[in-house]
């Protein structure tokens, strides 16, 4: 996928949760799943299927991935875990959370024009991640 498409699906997702309400059986979901390295890995996408964010690191235990979607999913209502928006070497913006420990937990699959689209994007996911379900893909 082309660096222009893959950022025209990230916009249209993240139009699609800040736009009307959206039927009930579409939402965001966590996939999981083991990444070439044998680590758990896990993504989180849009409706559309737009990747909206990615695990901060690879995982051991499968245990421990999960962890990492608990703590994203507490991400809107819990503030121990902080969202920061940077600006990356390419001048894009992108967000990443971090645990309270530091530790960053998810980061932004994509980086952003304006700093303006990637605290939207932190809203958008700060407003649904807690009702998003978790799967398990295998590839």
């Amino acid at each position: 996928m082309s660096r222009a498409l893959s950022a025209t699906a990230i916009v249209a997702g993240l139009l699609y949760l800040i736009g009307p309400a959206p039927a009930q059986d579409a939402k965001m979901k966590f996939e999981m799943y083991k990444g070439k390295d044998e680590q758990f890995r896990w993504r989180l996408k849009a409706a559309n299927g737009a990747i909206l964010a990615t695990a901060g690191q690879g995982y051991k235990a499968v245990a421990d991935a999960r962890h990492g979607v608990e703590l994203v999913q507490k991400a809107g209502t819990d503030d121990k875990e902080k969202f920061e928006v940077y600006e990356d070497e390419k001048k894009e913006h992108r967000w990443r959370l971090k645990a309270a420990n530091g530790q960053v937990v998810a980061t932004s699959s994509e980086g952003y024009k304006a700093k303006a689209d990637a605290e939207k994007a932190i809203a958008a996911i700060k407003a649904s991640v807690s009702k998003a379900e978790v799967v398990e893909v295998m590839e």
